[in-house]
């Protein structure tokens, strides 16, 4: 009995339910999409740090099922005041308020158990796009396929179940300790807004600006900062910006609707005394909701871009993080001679189509220099053209971007240095920036002194390093074969040079760029791909609370528009009104995190835009970001305006 009874409400109900139908499939969509992306056993194979995107997917979706809880048991108190009425005709037949509660929950539970099921059919193919792409990074042949798998479908069953459950137990508490009878008058509670002097709102507004303003800078400090201070000024920033946004949603819309009711002669004209006092009801009874939830968009939008970013930065600026095709670093004085074998086991592998190798020599200004002649061979081999050094100059070589201005202003101070007693002065071409991997293979502060071969013999060499190009350019196993020989004791002996001792541990370094291209494209995929499903839920999650809000107050707005019909106002003009409060409503709650997110898309333009070999490469990232935004919440908006329209214009 109780299950067709639930059946028949659900039906009956299903406007009330359709948003929030829509969210439940939604949010297991992109669980179950993201859970067979990370779970994927063609994608784990890509690369043998690719665990990582499952780590990172997991552990998001906790935080998901987590944060969603709090959105469900909303929703169903939400739902429990749109059906007071019907449940008061329940207890007058004689219902007991237990089985009123035991029906409500079974309703709600095959509500969930169904939005799971088409949640996961949906997801099955959104996980064949993601699958698609991440292939595409790695420029892997793929076919789209749909491959459904228990394991998953049982992992994001575990998740649906605790965020589910968790907002349900919520839910069973609110019903259990209030009557029904006390539901059926508990109207929506309002904010009370306590009036505010202009003088003192428009303090308040200044000094949420101006805590706007300072966390921008606390970001920029901290995106600067090389140390652990870093995350110091980041969370300083993330707090004050969240402040100022909390702040100005308390305040200027307040300022906004008091400015445009000091205009008499506008406040009567047509029904627009009516659309103000509509949103002034909104704005006092949910400014604080509308306040958090910008808080949250804009961290969904941040979190979005960030990830993006980072992560096509990482892809586009690869040939900067790997030049070479196969490197070894030694810090320790070794003879060039037993460097020679590193190159005939590496040549057995892999042809070495060329070879150089060279010395990193002390200096009394801690930083590394370089013979002229071996930086000339480094940069054949990465098909630069090459440089020419007067007997008595120098350059230096720098492809850090945050080195770049402080080496200039201190050449421009003192031209001028003395190496191995001989005098150098700066070459008319100070610095070089070209990708040289330069905390390793060229450098390991990140920039490195070029000097005449001549000065450079007179200096100390104590870290060895060899760089070889490869016919084939190798391959990702390459990297751990060369560790293997190097620590094999038996097939290669490291020999110091006369008058040298080799240190008691010797920092070793190996790169192939085979080997390094694959495991950051899987760096680049956890950091995009883990961005994009937080951030994407995030604005689910918002968009629906922000729907619920707009819908919480029907009963009111039904009387409302009423006095209007009864005054002979056109239905035409009632169903604009209707569509310009949801509209003022939705805009105001997603102005700020927009123009918050385009600050952010300038802020990185300005300061990383140069170091990004891709053009416009922030723009593109920041404009994906508001598009998927845009789609997101206009699917939202379209359907609390529908439902508003119906619910509130049903004559």
């Amino acid at each position: 009995m109780f299950q067709r009874l639930a059946l028949l409400n659900m039906k009956r109900s299903m406007r009330d339910y359709l948003i929030y139908f829509i969210t439940l499939s939604l949010t297991a969509a992109f669980m179950y999409s993201f859970l067979a992306l990370g779970f994927s056993g063609d994608i784990l194979a890509m690369s043998e740090n690719m665990s990582m995107l499952t780590t990172v997917i997991v552990g998001l979706s906790v935080i998901v099922a987590w944060i969603a809880s709090f959105v469900v048991g909303y929703a169903v108190r939400f739902m429990l005041m749109q059906r007071k009425k019907e449940f008061a005709v329940y207890e007058l037949l004689g219902m007991e308020t237990r089985l009123i509660q035991k029906l409500f929950l079974l309703e709600n539970g095959l509500l969930g158990l169904g939005a799971f099921g088409f949640g996961a059919w949906l997801g099955s193919g959104l996980s064949g796009i993601l699958v698609s792409l991440v292939n595409r990074i790695f420029e892997t042949p793929h076919t789209y396929r749909i491959v459904f798998s228990g394991k998953v479908l049982g992992v994001a069953f575990l998740f649906f179940v605790c965020m589910y459950g968790i907002g349900m137990v919520r839910s069973a508490r609110i019903i259990r300790r209030s009557r029904i009878i006390e539901l059926l008058y508990d109207s929506q509670k309002k904010e009370e807004v306590r009036a505010m002097r202009r003088g003192e709102s428009v303090f308040w507004i200044v000094f949420s600006v101006c805590e706007l303003l300072a966390g921008g800078a606390l970001l920029v400090m901290g995106v600067r900062e090389q140390t652990n201070l870093a995350f110091l000024w980041l969370v300083g920033a993330g707090l004050l910006t969240s402040f100022g946004i909390y702040s100005l949603y308390r305040r200027v819309p307040q300022m906004l609707l008091l400015s445009q009711k000091r205009k008499k002669k506008k406040l009567y004209t047509g029904a627009r005394l009516f659309y103000l006092g509509q949103i002034g009801r909104r704005v006092s009874s949910a400014g604080r909701l509308m306040a958090m939830l910008a808080i949250l968009l804009s961290v969904s939008l941040a979190t979005m871009f960030a990830g993006l970013l980072m992560g096509a930065g990482y892809k586009a600026n690869m040939q900067a993080y790997y030049p070479y095709d196969a490197g070894i670093a030694l810090d320790a004085p070794l003879t060039k001679e037993c460097m020679e074998d590193m190159i005939a086991f590496t040549d057995e592998k892999s042809p070495v189509s060329d070879a150089v190798i060279y010395y990193l020599y002390s200096t009394d200004m801690q930083v590394e220099a370089l013979a002229l002649t071996d930086y000339n061979h480094l940069r054949r081999m990465l098909g630069l053209a090459e440089v020419s050094l007067s007997d008595d100059s120098f350059l230096v070589h720098c492809d850090t971007w945050n080195y770049m201005e402080d080496i200039g202003e201190a050449l421009a101070k003192k031209p001028e240095i003395t190496l191995a007693g001989t005098t150098l002065h700066v070459a008319a071409e100070q610095i070089y920036t070209e990708p040289m991997e330069q905390y390793q293979m060229a450098g390991t502060k990140g920039y490195v002194l070029v000097v005449p071969d001549a000065v450079a013999e007179r200096l100390s060499g104590d870290k060895i390093r060899l760089v070889m190009s490869l016919a084939d350019g190798g391959y990702p196993e390459l990297k751990q074969e060369l560790k293997s020989f190097l620590n094999s004791g038996r097939e290669w002996e490291p020999l110091a040079k006369d008058g040298k001792e080799l240190p008691e541990r010797v920092t070793v370094g190996v790169t192939v760029k085979a080997w390094g291209v694959e495991n950051s494209l899987t760096g680049f995929t956890a950091i995009s791909f883990g961005g994009l499903y937080l951030s994407v839920i995030f604005i689910l999650l918002a968009s629906t609370m922000l729907a619920f809000e707009q819908l919480s107050g029907l009963e009111h707005s039904r009387c409302s528009y009423g006095i209007l019909e009864k005054l002979g106002v056109d239905l035409g003009v009632q169903r604009k009104l209707a569509r310009a409060e949801v509209r003022t409503f939705f805009f105001v709650s997603a102005v700020l995190p927009v123009v918050t997110t385009v600050c952010l898309m300038a802020g990185a333009q300005q300061m990383f835009g140069e170091v990004f070999l891709r053009e416009n490469l922030v723009w593109i990232c920041g404009g994906v970001t508001l598009a998927v935004f845009g789609v997101v919440y206009l699917l939202y908006y379209r359907a609390a305006n529908s439902l508003f329209c119906r619910a509130v214009l049903k004559r």
